[in-house]
């Protein structure tokens, strides 16, 4: 099957520079590709991002993104020429100059794993978007990355995104398949801002998952804590709010070091509101550790062990310890007697 033009709808057209197609597909998104068509198509008027993020329902954060990316590429120009502006049709809105699309490269004499370490510090070495064109086609993987990213985001990256992308590709060393997991297991906790997942690939470097088995048996550590901490909080009946780092600390001891069982540790719930009348991780932890110090294994070891004990019939003996008939005897009333 074959596609070929409708010209019949060819009626108004407008020109587009060859070096888009020529050059910039491949590495461009669709964002921006969308950005150019409606500057291109209003070639006679300035446009402001304000008028394009209105007429394409975009973040104008992004439109500015993708106008830069054209600029940087030199396919559009930043211009204050009112001649040909129509202010009633497309408004204009004065805007300051901006940087061009950057991406940090790698320095050679910095190892991958120190790269890491300085996340947010980029090398001076930077690019363009026509240098980022080159990158990808001389690097096919990294034009697979770009795209696998895109479909499990769900989103269009912007020029911003694919400089963070290609950054932990090709500056901090991380390869494209731990970079795809990463972006894999952010979006499974709905976490899709790049920010976020550079941050997250860092740290993944920081700890040395740098491969599928040791990434897969970190996932799998932290789907049972997340299990853990779910329990934890239905237990508590947390419900409107997270737990925080040092209370998830907290439920990991419980359940990694002392051995608790839920119901261990909603007991020691129970007699901490009973006690404290309020919810203090800080005050079951005291009591769990000292029921681990006991060797306490269940909430019955618990309930048992820590009542103190008593005797058998001790209250029976002692409702019973005199003679009932001595004390009759000597407390018998003596009716006196007339001679």
């Amino acid at each position: 099957m074959g596609y070929q033009i409708c010209y019949e709808n060819w009626k108004n057209t407008f020109s587009i520079p060859c070096d888009v197609a020529d050059r910039f597909l491949l590495s461009c998104g669709a964002v921006q590709l969308k950005v150019l068509l409606l500057v291109l198509r209003h070639q006679d008027k300035i446009i402001s991002p304000e008028k394009i993020s209105q007429s394409l329902s975009l973040p104008s954060s992004d439109i500015r993104d993708a106008l830069n990316y054209w600029v940087s590429a030199g396919i559009l120009a930043k211009t204050s020429d009112q001649a040909n502006f129509n202010e009633t049709d497309l408004p204009e809105e004065k805007t300051e100059k901006q940087a061009p699309v950057t991406v940090s490269l790698p320095n050679p004499m910095v190892k991958a794993s120190d790269r890491a370490s300085a996340a947010g510090k980029p090398s001076p070495a930077r690019m363009t978007a026509s240098e980022i064109h080159e990158m990808t086609k001389r690097q096919p993987v990294i034009r697979s990355l770009l795209h696998e990213t895109e479909a499990i985001l769900g989103k269009t990256l912007t020029s911003t995104d694919i400089s963070t992308v290609i950054s932990l590709y090709d500056w901090a060393g991380i390869p494209a398949d731990v970079i795809l997991m990463v972006v894999a297991y952010c979006a499974s906790n709905d976490k899709r801002n790049l920010r976020y997942i550079e941050k997250t690939a860092l740290s993944w470097q920081e700890m040395g998952l740098d491969n599928d088995k040791a990434i897969e048996e970190y996932l799998d550590r932290q789907s049972i804590l997340r299990k853990r901490e779910q329990e934890v909080q239905s237990a508590f009946g947390i419900y409107d709010r997270r737990l925080t780092p040092k209370e998830q600390k907290y439920i990991d001891q419980w359940y990694s070091d002392y051995q608790f069982s839920v119901d261990m540790i909603r007991l020691a719930y129970e007699k901490t509101v009973d006690n404290t009348g309020k919810i203090s991780f800080p005050y079951i932890h005291k009591i769990l550790s000292s029921w681990h110090e006991k060797g306490f294994k269940t909430p019955e070891d618990a309930l048992a062990k820590s009542m103190p004990k008593i005797k058998p019939n001790a209250e029976k003996q002692k409702e019973y310890s005199f003679d009932l008939e001595e004390f009759e005897r000597q407390h018998r009333w003596h009716v006196p007697t007339i001679d």
